[in-house]
């Protein structure tokens, strides 16, 4: 009998434990995603943009050949997505560059100035051994924030 009534009870505790388990659980995050290039991105495994409520997160955009086509290149890229949701560089809140030539990046900011029109966001440069090819030379990844209505 004794047994009986500790397995009801441990039913009882466990069922009641599931439940208020699961009324703890956090919500997932409603995320849309954006993709310039869907089967490349899904193979490798990213998204070329994030939009979480007004906040876009712009995954690394990357550029090779001179480093003024390299920039040109990175910065179409996040361009292309940031049209995406109907926005433009003047919506960019952070910026965050990665290159193997930190002094070349430097020489030819003023392929950067076109893109921002002088309406500069948060940034940081990092000058890197590599990036995720060798004739990759610059990344440059972003945070947009879309005004709220």
């Amino acid at each position: 009998m004794i047994s009986r009534l500790l397995i009801t009870a441990l039913i009882l505790f466990s069922s009641v434990y599931y439940v208020v388990a699961q009324d703890n659980k956090l919500a997932p995050l409603e995320k849309e995603k954006f993709n310039l290039n869907k089967a490349k991105e899904d193979t490798v495994g990213y998204a070329q943009a994030v939009k979480i409520g007004n906040t876009i997160y712009v995954s690394g955009s990357v550029g090779w050949g001179t480093m003024p086509e390299a920039l040109k290149m990175a910065y179409d890229k996040i361009d292309q997505t940031l049209k995406h949701y109907n926005i433009g560089f003047e919506y960019v809140v952070k910026e965050n560059l990665y290159t193997t030539a930190i002094d070349s990046v430097i020489k030819y900011k003023n392929v950067r100035r076109k893109y921002y029109n002088k309406d500069y966001p948060a940034a940081t440069w990092v000058e890197v051994n590599r990036l995720s090819s060798l004739k990759k030379i610059v990344e440059v990844e972003v945070i947009a924030v879309i005004p709220e209505d």
